[in-house]
């Protein structure tokens, strides 16, 4: 994530007009010499100790279709061979290019950038001969590479929704009724208050809001509301299942590292996809219109992963960011050129002076912080014997307080026998428990910061987290079995402290949700929450709850949450874990001490 932030961008030209000046080349031509210089001689970088030589080659060039165009010298996804990628050939059906991807279709070769031939049939669409065909590290089309962010988040997210609300035909099995349109908008603003600000979309009323979406929307849209919400409304099981299969698909397009099942998995995925499209073409059920350049350059992502592995590592991302940072910056009416060269000087400036004191900012230390470094009090361990999460900093932030553990907190009276249990399934013997508590309504843990909601009152709640824990492998297990890490997902309750002979151990106290999978997301299903004091290092990660009003397959019609996090469908399958795969609960149930709490989820409006 480092190469998302500010401070670690540095722009090197921009060009004036608020539209491409007919000179555009004559702008990049010094920064084409200087690249062509440093492909052939190097850079030499001194340093007091060591000398370091390298030379410096351009790997790619990334943007929106239209600016790519412009760099590759192609005439546009507006024409006939709108594809700076393949030879496709468009179709017109009355306006417009519509683009679908037969057998046969062929993707363009490095000759025909390299040696422009205006009469060659390869290099039909191609207005000229790119200046970046003549580095020696142009590699062909995609050079010009493929962005996830304005191609799978703007393009694909914004054509699902023209699915569902008929844009393309009203026949096919994804369009909804305007009834069920406004329901998903109307969940999506109302759920808002339970998705944590780290999901960068503004959860705003998708059928009201759709021509104000951001693409940074449109992602969370895709990801999150899709399998969730829409995909729970689409009664067609072969439909439904494409759609998720896209939707799995992009989530892994936009992952940063991808394994070679995962790439099979994304071209399995984007072929059934297409050939879905395709039969409801042949089918008269949609239009010729859903065959948008998003659509067709969609298929060209396994070969784009190919050649330069996974999406997200050169996204445009940053770009976007900068744009935004001088877009914000800039004033003046009259020389805004003037004004925007000052402000990369200043830019530039202030961030080399950044990134050499970050050392001395990082040395800073806040007064109400707690941090733990003790691997000894709690951290879980592997079979190996390694501690799990011991490069992660657990740190609390103020302000901190004092309680006790026969304080009730949120109706939860039977803190000593969470805590004492939590200390039995640790194997740590304690005969008293200490009653004092430092306690504390946030916590940093794993890079992101948790809220508490204790006596915390906010508009978007982060008090809701992945854990997981360690149960034993059997139903009936016995002491020494070997155990299993489980996904389980809970709403951190308070954050505290507890003193164990001269230990201090970060202590969570949470309610732990009934979960099951619905469409591969898991459920929050409403009804019972268990109490359980957790470590602190068993917590992975934020997640936020998308609150439905619809009855999942359950039998009566109580309301249902979505649990969504950046991270879903990425990496390892889930394991749910249920109450019956913890040790301490199935004491709980026999001890007259046991609590429960009855949680209802509520619909936020802000």
């Amino acid at each position: 994530m480092v190469r998302y932030e500010c401070k670690r961008m540095i722009q090197i030209a921009m060009i004036p007009s608020a539209t491409v000046p007919a000179d555009f080349w004559s702008f990049l031509e010094p920064t084409i010499k200087s690249l062509e210089i440093l492909q052939a001689d190097g850079m030499v970088i001194k340093k007091p100790t060591k000398t370091m030589r390298a030379k410096v080659h351009v790997l790619m060039a990334t943007g929106d279709i239209p600016a790519l165009a412009k760099l590759a010298c192609h005439a546009g996804h507006t024409s006939k061979n709108g594809c700076r990628i393949c030879n496709v050939v468009g179709q017109t059906p009355g306006h417009g290019q519509y683009f679908r991807t037969l057998p046969g279709t062929t993707i363009r070769t490095v000759e025909s950038f390299r040696s422009f031939n205006p009469d060659s049939v390869l290099c039909k669409g191609l207005k000229g001969q790119s200046p970046f065909a003549s580095l020696t590290s142009f590699t062909g089309p995609f050079f010009f590479a493929l962005d996830e962010m304005h191609g799978l988040c703007h393009g694909i997210g914004k054509q699902v929704w023209g699915l569902v609300c008929g844009k393309y035909g009203s026949k096919h099995p994804l369009f909804l009724s305007a009834g069920a349109q406004k329901e998903i908008g109307a969940a999506m603003e109302g759920t808002r208050g339970s998705i944590p600000t780290s999901f960068h979309g503004a959860w705003r009323d998708v059928a009201r809001h759709a021509g104000y979406f951001r693409a940074v929307d449109w992602a969370d849209f895709l990801l999150f509301v899709v399998p969730t919400l829409v995909a729970e409304r689409v009664h067609d099981q072969d439909a439904r299942k494409a759609l998720l299969g896209l939707v799995q698909a992009c989530t892994l397009l936009m992952s940063w590292e991808l394994s070679v099942e995962e790439q099979t998995s994304i071209k399995r995925n984007l072929i059934k996809r297409n050939s879905c499209l395709e039969g409801h073409f042949q089918n008269g059920k949609v239009g010729i219109e859903i065959f948008t350049i998003n659509q067709h350059l969609l298929q060209n992502y396994p070969a784009m992963m190919g050649a330069f592995g996974t999406p997200r590592a050169y996204s445009a991302r940053s770009l976007e960011r900068a744009i935004g940072e001088y877009s914000r910056s800039i004033k003046s009416n009259s020389a805004i050129g003037a004004n925007a060269g000052n402000i990369m000087l200043r830019l530039a400036r202030t961030r080399r002076v950044d990134v050499n004191g970050a050392s001395v900012v990082k040395a800073r230390t806040t007064a109400r912080i707690l941090q733990y470094d003790d691997k000894s009090a709690g951290w879980p361990m592997t079979e190996e014997g390694e501690h799990v999460g011991v490069d992660s900093d657990i740190e609390f932030w103020g302000p901190l307080g004092c309680r006790t553990i026969h304080d009730s907190i949120e109706e939860i009276s039977c803190l000593p026998v969470l805590l004492a249990k939590f200390y039995e399934s640790k194997g740590v013997e304690c005969s008293t428990i200490d009653p004092a508590l430092t306690t504390s309504r946030k916590a940093f843990v794993n890079g992101c910061v948790i809220d508490s909601a204790f006596a915390h009152k906010v508009q978007r709640e982060a008090h809701h987290v992945r854990l997981q824990l360690q149960v034993n492998k059997a139903t009936n297990a016995r002491p020494g079995s070997s155990p299993a890490l489980k996904d389980f997902f809970v709403k951190v309750v308070l954050f505290f402290e507890h003193v164990n002979e001269g230990k201090r151990w970060p202590l969570a106290l949470v309610l732990v949700y009934s979960t099951m999978l619905y469409n591969g997301v898991p459920v929050a299903r409403n009804g019972q929450m268990k109490p359980k004091v957790v470590h602190l290092a068993d917590v992975k990660e934020l997640v936020g709850l998308v609150v439905s009003g619809a009855t999942v397959n359950t039998t009566t019609a109580t309301t249902t949450a979505y649990i969504v996090w950046p991270e879903l469908n990425r990496g390892p399958k889930l394991s749910l874990g249920s109450f019956a795969d913890t040790r301490d609960l199935h004491a709980f149930w026999k001890s007259a001490n046991y609590c429960f709490i009855r949680e209802t989820f509520k619909i936020f409006q802000i």
